[in-house]
């Protein structure tokens, strides 16, 4: 019989899509025919005979719980590179600490779940993003080192960047300032302006997608649906993304989508920043999509003095409906954005900026001028302007 132990790992073996409930089964019946006859044997030895797992996928695990490596199974389920802990699970994969024992070098590995892997469109997928992460060489864009299949895993090394997600951020601290959140928009548009001349639109821009590393600089990660612009591969009424941050078009499942369609998911994921929601919830994602394409921002987040009217024009011109309202590339949103912030700074008062009087101590000190004394037939001129020019009578009652 399983032990406690043995049933929890298989629990995360399944999670992990390591393993399926269908092939867990006969393999604890055979574990417990074994134990009736003497030949007590553990669950992973006999689910790895029975190729349902790889030694390499069982390794996996007991690296995430933080077990020693087992003298049964190799050490390092990525031949060249040593895990050393677990940054994250997506979707499609998921992604470990790790180190390039050739260089000596810290990498981010991630490894595609075998649940996943009978799908060659999932396979293309990842391969694709792959090959983008090796090809991009952009101070805003994680780079991409190499991929490949070793050991029936499917894997990809790349820049390993030790931050944050603006959505860890968000959730741990609260919503950032509108300076704060500028700058780090204007950062990923840059990079969507570097992907655009690439031919490619990322789909998936979202705060969980962003990376800030310790120089306080973002970097957008996750192209796996990234594709060509224009491109026709998906079916027409097919979605693939975020449906928080999607685009109307993109939530109607428009088959060709540009650039405009990345600007109004950056202008999302700023409203998530400097608001710390969603702009739009819904019951399930069909709801949500739903919203996206037929809602517009709540006022009463937008206009609620929670953020500058200079902001409100931000979100509304990225967040348009209309795709020909909002900004039509990365760069006019970049320029807009940078151009206005920076005349509203400069017109902000800052006394270290106000030039002061230079005295010079050499300077002799000169006695205060003094007025010399009216005569007595004489007035000031401002007496004598009260005089000709006397408050109107409709204040003030007038001398009978």
């Amino acid at each position: 019989m399983a032990t406690k132990e043995e049933v929890e790992l298989a629990v995360k073996a399944i999670k992990a899509g390591f393993l399926t409930k269908e092939q867990l089964g006969p393999a604890m019946a055979r574990q417990d025919a074994l134990a009736k006859a003497g030949q007590p044997v553990k669950l992973f030895a006999i689910l790895v005979e029975q190729k349902a797992m790889t030694p390499q996928q069982y390794q996996l695990l007991l690296g995430e719980l933080g077990a020693p490596p087992t003298k049964s199974f190799a050490a390092d389920p990525v031949p060249g590179f040593k895990i050393t802990g677990k940054l994250g699970t997506g979707g499609m994969a998921i992604v470990y600490r790790a180190t390039d024992t050739m260089q000596g070098d810290e990498v981010a590995l991630k490894v595609m779940k075998p649940a996943h892997m009978a799908n060659p469109r999932f396979v293309a997928q990842f391969h694709r993003e792959s090959e983008l992460l090796e090809k991009y060489d952009h101070p805003n864009i994680v780079k991409g080192y190499q991929h490949g299949k070793v050991n029936g895993l499917e894997y990809c090394a790349m820049e390993m960047v030790d931050g944050p997600s603006m959505r860890e951020i968000v959730e741990k601290e609260g919503p950032l300032t509108e300076e704060q959140a500028l700058k780090y928009t204007i950062q990923v548009a840059e990079a969507v302006e570097y992907t655009h001349k690439q031919g490619i639109v990322h789909r998936d821009i979202k705060p969980e997608n962003i990376l800030l590393d310790p120089q306080d600089n973002v970097k957008l990660i996750d192209l796996g649906f990234a594709k060509p612009i224009g491109s026709q591969e998906e079916p027409e009424g097919t979605t693939s993304g975020t449906p928080q941050y999607m685009s109307p078009e993109q939530a109607q499942g428009q088959a060709s989508i540009d650039v405009r369609s990345d600007l109004y998911s950056l202008g999302a994921t700023l409203y998530h920043m400097v608001l710390g929601d969603v702009p739009f919830k819904g019951g399930d994602n069909m709801e949500v999509m739903a919203a996206q394409v037929l809602n517009d921002l709540q006022a009463s987040e937008t206009k609620s003095g929670k953020i500058s009217k200079m902001m409100h024009y931000f979100l509304e011109r990225s967040m348009a409906k209309d795709k020909e309202i909002r900004y039509q590339t990365p760069r006019e949103m970049i320029d807009d954005m940078r151009s206005q912030w920076e005349g509203m700074k400069s017109m902000e008062f800052n006394p270290e900026n106000v030039s002061k009087p230079m005295i010079d101590p050499r300077r002799e000190q000169t006695k205060p001028v003094t007025k010399p004394p009216q005569s007595k037939g004489t007035s000031s001129i401002s007496d004598r302007l009260r005089r000709n020019n006397p408050p109107s009578g409709r204040f003030f009652r007038p001398k009978p």
